[in-house]
């Protein structure tokens, strides 16, 4: 196996979100990204500190290039000519690709606000910070991943004006009228039209293709593509039939999927950037989390037919009241503990509780939370949510039941778990997650909250996954100098196992349903490969997926995890 390096810059977000070539497959140098935001990776590649200064020093940053300005595309007067980054205006290339981690209005985030009051420096410090990157930061270098040094130069001149006050509206007219039946269901096959087993489905995300592979986890098989929206990001599987997925993108299209066909059969524009989906128990409801506009949707699952839009606005950590983005919406089982959506407001740092068994979907609040939410996880009981509070670097515990805040958990540098990683040992239960700051994995007791283990690893990483039978844990290091690295856990003793270093970029292992397998998608090497899970070994590798990232198997419509 060979070891793959790549530039730092590049590393940090893969050239995650080529604005050029969005629309369209990559070029294999150059292919990319929430996070938090594949889940959320561009969201997700944080800077050491949000409120670090812009004007921070960049020592180890190349020289900037020396044309000037007018040069790269500046009109006479100095004023940049509109640009268009693959048919789109510089302001939506922003929100679609830099939003995540400077704010979709460029208010910051966990990236620094980008507004004229706090850029201080002269245009040529921006232009090389584009071009070039940021040392010690997943900042990528734009200049390497594919921009024009005219498309730089219009994005410097952009984030020179003051923000549109108005906030962008998508509410419940627009929300109706974007409703379309792609296929009517009457006239759906009554049964498979493909041999695979569909309780072991895997679906993966082709980020730049606006489609979704599907591969039979028992053959490993790849049996054909969706076609989907812009980056597809959240999943949910019915957990009263095997055969409907549903799928947002971060366009805000949201998807009803027929997995016996292998298509879509309705669709509807829940907002203009989303990210969480979640569905019921009893597969009555779906709810959307959006990032523009700051709402949550909740639909009828069967017809997709909105029934509510919440706005989500509260008073922050520091008592001021935000419009706020949804980072992460799940369900909780009502024969555990629900019945319940959980909402996580990420500016706001609240959590919220919403009965779906009421239909006036009345909202619980919990305050105070932390700093720049994120993604989390319930516990195996749902007795417990668990999520990360990016800023102040840990692990914030909720009790379900009597919806307080009871813990937190001090991980590490930006807590990112993904959907989460639990597992149970000899009666006792554990938590993991890996960190998008700091190559560590941590581990603690559900019970106690107490840190068991912190395990060194080759670079940041983005998702960590286990499986109840299988005896290890899978984490990536996306953000690593050694992106293709990852790490193979004993669940035990907490010991690395196995480093896999195949590939270039690979990211979001993910289990077969019976645990015997596990799947990864490599990025920049348009490849899915499948390794024996106790073994370690290379099964299988399946190219003819353009730029794999999130991974999703079937079996999790028996699991009420975040995403």
């Amino acid at each position: 196996m060979t070891k793959s390096r790549l530039l730092p810059g590049l590393i940090a977000l893969g050239a995650m979100l080529v604005w050029a070539v969005a629309c369209q497959p990559s070029p294999p140098a150059v292919q990319e990204e929430q996070a938090e935001d594949t889940g959320e990776v561009a969201e997700s590649g944080t800077e050491a500190q949000a409120t670090e200064p812009v004007t921070e020093s960049m020592e180890e940053t190349p020289e900037p290039e020396t044309e000037s300005a007018e040069e790269e595309g500046a009109a006479e007067g100095g004023e940049v000519e509109p640009v268009l980054f693959d048919g789109r205006p510089v302001d939506q290339a922003f929100r679609d690709t830099c939003g995540g981690c400077h704010g979709p209005n460029r208010e910051g985030g966990t990236g620094p606000a980008l507004i004229p009051a706090r850029l201080t420096a002269d245009d040529e410090f921006y232009f090389d910070t584009i071009k070039n990157g940021r040392p010690g930061t997943v900042m990528p270098a734009w200049g390497a991943a594919g921009l024009s040094d005219e498309e730089i130069w219009a994005l410097v001149e952009y984030i020179r004006t003051e923000p549109n006050a108005e906030e962008v509206q998508w509410e419940m007219e627009q929300i109706l009228a974007s409703h379309e039946v792609l296929i009517p269901e009457e006239e759906l096959p009554s049964e498979p039209l493909h041999d695979g087993n569909l309780e072991n489905l895997m679906l993966v995300t082709e980020r730049e293709a606006r489609s979704i592979a599907v591969f039979d986890g028992d053959t490993h098989t790849l049996l054909g593509h969706i076609e989907a929206s812009y980056r597809a990001h959240g999943y949910a599987f019915d957990p009263t039939s095997d055969r409907w997925v549903y799928n947002v993108g971060r366009d805000g299209w949201l998807f009803k999927i027929d997995l016996y066909s292998l298509q879509a059969v309705a669709r509807v524009r829940v907002g203009q950037d989303s990210r969480g989906l979640a569905i019921s128990d009893d597969g009555r409801y779906l709810i959307v989390g959006n990032y523009v506009p700051t709402t949550a949707v909740i639909l009828d699952a069967q017809t997709l037919e909105p029934l509510k839009v919440i706005h989500t606005r509260g008073v922050d950590p520091d008592g001021n009241e935000v419009d706020s983005r949804v980072c992460i919406t799940s369900d909780v089982s009502p024969d555990l503990v629900g019945p319940y959506f959980i909402l996580g407001l990420k500016e706001a740092g609240q959590v919220w509780r919403i009965d779906y068994s009421d239909p006036e979907f009345p909202i619980d609040q919990v305050e105070n939370v932390g700093r720049i939410l994120h993604d989390g996880f319930l516990s195996p009981d749902n007795t417990r949510f668990y999520i990360a509070s990016q800023e102040d670097n840990w692990m914030a515990v909720i009790d379900v039941e009597n919806w307080e805040l009871v813990d937190q958990i001090p991980t590490g540098d930006t807590p990112h778990p993904g959907s989460g990683a639990t597992w149970e040992v000899d009666g006792v239960e554990y938590g993991a997650t890996v960190h998008a700051g700091e190559g560590k994995v941590t581990v603690w007791n559900l019970e106690t909250n107490e840190i068991v283990a912190e395990i060194p690893t080759s670079g940041p990483g983005l998702f960590i996954r286990s499986h109840e039978d299988n005896p290890y844990i899978w984490a990536d290091t996306l953000f690593g100098e050694r992106p293709n690295e990852i790490y193979v856990i004993d669940r035990e003793t907490f010991e690395v196992v196995e480093v896999i270093d195949d590939g270039v970029q690979t990211v979001h292992p993910e289990f077969t349903a019976d645990g015997q397998y596990v799947y990864i998608s490599d990025w920049l090497g348009d490849t899915v490969r499948i390794y024996d899970a106790n073994t370690f070994e290379l099964i299988a590798e399946v190219g003819g997926v353009t730029t794999p990232t999130g991974i999703f198997n079937t079996s999790r419509r028996h699991e009420t995890l975040g995403h």
